[in-house]
């Protein structure tokens, strides 16, 4: 029974960008090192994917492996990333037996294993797993599978409901948020009377509608890691609304309307969400709105919802989010309340502020994750290191956020270097995790809406390109702070590249940009430089491959790099007018990186940058390359 179906055939092997989707990118590695994948079978945003198990998943640990060799089942999973845990998850177990052959694509899977084969396919809320499945047991109900490193508070109403239906060669499973017999409806909606083959020609479908808007002309190699990375960016965030009702993990509660889910946003701020306005814009509102709703019935805006408050990372990411958007002219969910909702982050600490250290993942029952040392910060216009974790990270990030100049109240002239203070305003080099996910030679950089003025401190422009092209060439590629193999490995790096351009050296940019994509990606099972992290990585690699990038995403401006495409074309739809962006490069040769100019509908980037608003237009954006 293994894709003998010649409906499913010809589904598998129809022609189009999704045959260069490679799920098991990402999937092969150590402790949790690697891309931190799995190959992942569902719809673009849907409420959970299904995967083969290969292990028993938790905090730090996937439930596939491709180095693993034994199948012990299958898993409805929403566990967004490798460093988070899973919810209201669905397992279905098999017996263990070793993976003889297997086959995956974003909307089908298949495996063989111990002589046994499966199939299966899901949709948004329902999946469907046919083959030899001998005794396997599952049964309508639910489990709570509470992780309180996830959940973060109590939360009695919370269940990962399952209603199962057994069909002939295999079961369909519907489930919910929200009940049994929500569960039973969704699976009716999204399955129904359809056959397999239908449900995998509607699941190919949804696919196909996002990668319909971007084409690439580049080598296979490029074609393999560029479009197995727009099938990583389009599973995140998650939406969990069930025909127009969610539950919140913020109240416990049930609402009316729409709600995404599992935002990792102090890394997808960077790269992602810039992405997502481009691919997916029609998402941008209800992504946006269900940040304000989490605020409504939580209190404050999230940092890492999964699906509640979760403790996790620093900074006031979901303001730097809800500020693009505003920036870019979506204006589909409430600005008013945005407005309020960032002023009060912004300016009203959390109850015992200063009491706690707010390690991360700590938790405190009804005062949750907001900006941890914001007392300090509003009074001495940085956070000090003896009263908060990750002092120079959090001040450096609410600078970001606010769009003002704190960060300088940390530069240290004698070091060169944004070090810790106390509250006694002294400078106290060698404070313990005064750093979020790195040190002081990468958080020297970290000032991506000001890098004039991150130049002036430190002596100039030319004195910062000297200083960008020691930190390339002396520690860029060496193991970072947490072990991954280069310091893109984490997001704290991902604009740095690009700040040569600020600082009068673009074609330092063009260099360092054409070495990130080629060193640090690959078609490998390992895949990239650290965690996927919801699409982050292969945003990166999107947005620099087509040669440009958002330095400072809620300026509205991307800076130009160096593409590695030798053509594409990108469609705009609702809610931009209809049209087409074709980005054309010139001279192309795979190891010319050079660019002599680059030019929009024949205007001269002069300034090495893009509007947002004028690529949505359309026209040609054009690359001349140079030896």
């Amino acid at each position: 029974m293994f894709m003998q179906s010649s409906l499913l055939l010809a589904v598998l092997l129809s022609a189009s960008s999704l045959d260069f989707v490679d799920p098991l990118i990402g999937t092969e590695g150590s402790e949790s090192e690697y891309g931190g994948m799995m190959p992942y079978t569902g719809v673009p945003f849907g409420s959970f994917q299904m995967v083969p198990m290969t292990r028993q998943n938790r905090v730090g640990r996937l439930s596939f492996n491709q180095g693993d060799e034994t199948l012990l089942g299958f898993i409805l999973t929403r566990q967004p990333a490798i460093w988070m845990g899973d919810w209201g998850e669905v397992r279905i177990p098999t017996a263990p037996a070793k993976i003889d052959k297997s086959k995956y694509a974003p909307y089908c899977g298949s495996v063989i294993a111990g002589g046994r084969s499966f199939e299966y396919t899901a949709t948004a809320h329902a999946a469907w797993l046919r083959g030899d499945l001998g005794n396997v047991q599952l049964l309508d109900g639910y489990s709570t599978n509470r992780d309180d490193e996830n959940l973060g508070r109590p939360l009695p109403n919370f269940k990962g409901w399952r209603c199962v239906k057994r069909v002939k060669g295999g079961l369909q499973i519907g489930v919910s948020l929200i009940s049994l017999e929500q569960a039973r409806r969704n699976l009716e909606t999204e399955i129904g009377e359809r056959t397999f083959e239908e449900t995998v020609a509607e699941t190919e479908a949804e696919w196909k509608k996002y990668f319909n808007r971007i084409e690439i002309d580049a080598p296979d190699d490029v074609k393999t890691i560029f479009y197995t990375g727009l099938y990583h960016t389009l599973l995140y965030p998650r939406r969990i609304d069930e025909q127009g009702r969610y539950y919140s993990a913020f109240d416990d509660k049930i609402h009316d309307g729409s709600m995404y889910s599992c935002y990792s946003l102090w890394d997808t701020y960077r790269a992602q969400h810039p992405w997502l306005t481009l691919i997916a814009p029609e998402h941008v509102d209800g992504m946006m709105q269900s940040l304000l709703e989490m605020y409504r019935e939580g209190g404050w805006l999230p940092k890492w919802p999964n699906p509640g408050y979760t403790g996790i990372m620093s900074g006031a990411p979901a303001e730097i989010v809800l500020e693009e958007a505003i920036a870019k002219g979506f204006a589909g969910f409430d600005y008013h309340f945005a407005r309020e909702a960032i002023r009060k982050n912004r300016t009203q600490p959390q109850k015992f502020d200063t009491q706690r250290r707010w390690r991360d993942r700590e938790q405190y029952g009804e005062y949750p994750e907001t900006r941890a040392g914001l007392t300090s910060y509003l009074k001495r216009g940085y956070v000090a290191c003896d009263e908060t974790d990750e002092s120079v990270s959090r001040t450096l990030d609410f600078s970001f956020a606010d769009r003002n100049r704190a960060y300088t109240n940390l530069w240290c002239a004698e070091a060169g270097a944004f070090l810790p203070r106390g509250r006694d305003g002294a400078f106290v080099p060698h404070a313990l995790r005064a750093y979020t996910e790195c040190n002081a030679e990468t958080a020297v950089w970290c000032v991506p809406h000001d890098p004039e003025g991150l130049a002036a401190l430190m002596g100039g422009k030319e004195v910062a390109v000297w200083r960008l092209d020691g930190f390339f060439d002396t520690l860029f590629y060496r193991k970072d702070v947490v072990g991954n193999a280069s310091v893109h490995g984490n997001e704290t790096c991902h604009h740095v590249a690009y700040l040569y351009n600020r600082f009068g050296a673009p074609e330092r940019t063009q260099r360092r940009v054409r070495e990130i994509l080629t060193r640090c990606y690959s078609a490998s099972r390992k895949g990239f430089d650290g965690n996927e992290d919801c699409g982050q990585m292969s945003a990166w690699y999107i947005l620099s491959a087509l040669g440009f990038y958002p330095l400072d995403p809620v300026s509205g401006y991307y800076e130009i790099g160096s593409p590695l495409v030798r053509r594409a074309k990108l469609k705009f739809g609702y809610p931009y007018q209809s049209a087409a962006l074709e980005i054309r490069v010139e001279n192309y040769a795979p190891e010319r990186w050079r660019v002599a100019r680059a030019m929009l509908n024949g205007r001269e980037l002069k300034d090495w940058r893009v509007r947002h608003a004028d690529l949505v237009k359309g026209g040609v954006l054009t690359f001349e390359m140079t030896p």
